[in-house]
């Protein structure tokens, strides 16, 4: 993978035609990856007068953040979840009833309100 040198001269782009995957390096910082990337993109970046406008329009969405991929999140997570939240819905409804008569209402106090 050899890094060319776009119209700007300062940033650099390198591409895999296998994995489609293109490497845009920027002054100051570390080659950012992106992946699934159409050759003609990478022959647009490399040609274009304002490759930092073609960058942020075209290519920056695809951006393949590093660190460790996304796990997908189970079904029973969710229900775990859903349960707690319940049961803490349950806890204030029955807390918030008057103390002072035991959680339940006289029938004259239901209708004096």
């Amino acid at each position: 993978m050899d890094w060319a040198a776009l119209k700007s001269k300062r940033v650099r782009a390198a591409y895999d035609a296998e994995t489609r995957d293109l490497h845009v390096k920027f002054p100051g910082s570390p080659p950012v990856k992106h992946a699934d990337i159409p050759p003609h993109v990478h022959q647009n970046l490399l040609e274009t007068d304002d490759p930092y406008f073609y960058y942020q329009y075209y290519i920056a969405p695809s951006r393949v953040s590093p660190g460790r991929p996304r796990q997908p999140v189970s079904v029973a997570s969710y229900a775990v979840k859903l349960v707690l939240l319940l049961a803490a819905c349950s806890l204030l409804m029955t807390t918030g009833l008057d103390p002072d008569h035991g959680g339940t209402f006289e029938e004259s106090e239901l209708r004096s309100n």
